[in-house]
């Protein structure tokens, strides 16, 4: 029977075949996002599956309209990655995306990866 945890994910040990990691890395600046993916690598014995808030123009743009209009919302603390840093962060460690996806509605994206070891 599968066992399912959830904890902080810094403090987090142990070992799991999957551990995955949804809409967490928005709130890492990318060097901070580099020791997530190693500690979660470090985790994981086959897959690791990640979400990211992608680093696109047109996210870039809205961040930054965001950013003019200051009040206690912390949206425009929201932290984008360009999907080849988290590709670098993984290869650091020795995984791989094996696949990518695409998370859509109407006011949301984020994509999405699966890693494996290289």
């Amino acid at each position: 029977m599968p066992k399912f945890e959830v904890g902080d994910l810094e403090s987090l040990g142990g070992k799991y075949d999957t551990v995955v990691c949804l809409d967490v890395l928005i709130h890492y600046p990318q060097s901070k996002a580099d020791a997530m993916i190693a500690h979660l690598a470090s985790l994981a014995e086959n897959r690791l599956i990640l979400s990211f808030a992608p680093k696109t123009f047109y996210y870039s743009v809205l961040k930054r309209i965001g950013e003019l209009f200051p009040g206690p919302s912390k949206a425009t603390r929201a932290y984008l990655h360009a999907e080849a840093d988290v590709e670098t962060a993984l290869q650091k460690v020795g995984w791989r995306i094996r696949k990518r996806g695409l998370i859509t509605t109407q006011f949301y994206f984020a994509n999405l990866v699966e890693a494996v070891r290289a």
